[in-house]
């Protein structure tokens, strides 16, 4: 309080008390942090965190449903950007696959085009059951209504939502590993431009040699530390 008179005990206690709170803020496994500054580093020099092991891998959809997979790219972020998303259905067949070249921007809003584009294609083509995957969590937080939108992407955002409406969706996170297709497709455009494929057949080697790994569910593991 003001006129209080500060001591060095005082001021000593309240850093520990902060370091204290900081530590168990960010460290959530810690449940007791020592008290004296020499035995916090030392607690800290030795800590190791805990591993998290994720199984990531493509899944199929459900039954009478497609599923949709999409990506963003941006080479300088903004620099020169595509889209890539794919349309398959419960056996993990192509349906239609497509890399696009967008103008220079931000993969933020390259991510927020690709989910875009992929859902104006499901909506021509009268497909009602939906499962949407993108790579981009924030896109993912954002159209669940977790977090608002970036006002670069307000608009394509509120065109996403109205579409989503018109079906039954379900939307969700991906790792890269689960996402392989989409990801080769949007750089696959940057570096040869433009490509759509209605099916297997006419896709590159590459991309078909992805479509068999999905079809077969090889998963992929990812090792993450996990928070605290």
């Amino acid at each position: 309080m003001h006129g209080e008179r500060v001591t060095i005990s005082r001021v000593i206690f309240q850093v520990s008390s902060t370091t204290q709170y900081l530590v168990r803020f960010r460290k959530h496994s810690i449940q007791r942090v020592p008290h004296r500054w020499t035995d916090v580093l030392h607690m800290m020099e030795n800590y190791t965190p805990k591993l998290k092991i994720v199984k990531v891998l493509w899944e199929f959809p459900m039954i009478g449903w497609i599923k949709i997979n999409t990506d963003g790219a941006s080479t300088g972020n903004p620099g020169r950007s595509s889209i890539g998303f794919c349309i398959k259905d419960e056996l993990g067949d192509v349906i239609y696959a497509c890399g696009k070249t967008i103008q220079e921007t931000t993969n933020t809003v390259a991510e927020a085009l690709a989910i875009l584009e992929a859902l104006r294609y499901a909506a021509q083509h009268n497909f009602n059951y939906i499962w949407l995957q993108t790579v981009s969590m924030l896109l993912n937080n954002v159209i669940e209504g977790c977090w608002k939108p970036p006002w670069l992407i307000v608009d394509h955002v509120e065109e996403i939502g109205r579409l989503l409406e018109r079906c039954t969706c379900k939307v969700s996170h991906i790792y890269r590993e689960g996402n392989k297709l989409a990801d080769h497709l949007a750089n696959y455009a940057i570096e040869n431009g433009t490509f759509e494929s209605h099916g297997y057949r006419l896709l590159d080697t590459q991309g078909r040699r992805i479509v068999n790994g999905d079809k077969l569910q090889c998963p992929y593991l990812r090792v993450k530390v996990a928070r605290g």
